[in-house]
């Protein structure tokens, strides 16, 4: 993408962090490496700080822990984040779940990254082991449960970037686009 674009962009943005929400495997930890570092802004992925709190895997503290434990770590980790500007950071998928996640998120632009479900099942059938809501269930019928439980939090974001099948490099683009539009407007 042109450099001048992207920094017409960013120039714009005026330090505002990008949150990326979306459901588990739509691809928030990958693009986001991506879209900041064309925007020149630093990325945080939110799954891997609260590892490094906690001092164990995703997996371990929803297993000893519990959700609610989970939960707990990310919104204090979500309140650090947020004194910095100019990150992107990739979110787990429930951290929509939670209303007082939203006044932090609200800081920020919000961004969806939409993925069709059947490119998302592909996706967690190997990666299931890291997926601790999933684990031991039916993947199709309990991604489209939360999906379901989640659909009208996710639409509460300022962007929505529909995706099927596109690469990084595309759905980076997609989302470049996207934010142009809407602040420049």
């Amino acid at each position: 993408m042109e450099e001048t674009f992207i920094n017409n962009i960013t120039n714009l943005l005026k330090g505002r962090s990008i949150f990326l929400i979306g459901m588990m495997a739509c691809g928030k930890s990958k693009t986001g490496p991506k879209l900041a570092q064309l925007l020149k802004y630093k990325f945080i992925d939110l799954d891997s700080l609260i590892e490094k709190v906690a001092k164990k895997s995703i997996s371990k503290i929803f297993e000893e822990d519990g959700e609610n434990k989970f939960r707990v770590y990310e919104r204090q980790c979500l309140q650090e984040i947020i004194k910095y500007p100019s990150l992107v950071v990739s979110t787990g998928g429930g951290v929509i779940t939670k209303n007082e996640n939203w006044g932090i998120l609200r800081q920020g632009i919000v961004i969806w990254i939409d993925l069709e479900k059947k490119y998302a099942i592909e996706r967690l059938k190997n990666d299931i082991n890291n997926r601790p809501l999933l684990k031991g269930r039916d993947i199709e019928e309990n991604y489209s449960e939360i999906f379901k439980s989640r659909k009208c939090l996710y639409e509460q974001a300022d962007l929505r970037i529909k995706v099927q099948h596109e690469n990084i490099e595309q759905v980076t683009k997609k989302i470049i686009s996207e934010l142009h539009k809407s602040i420049s407007s």
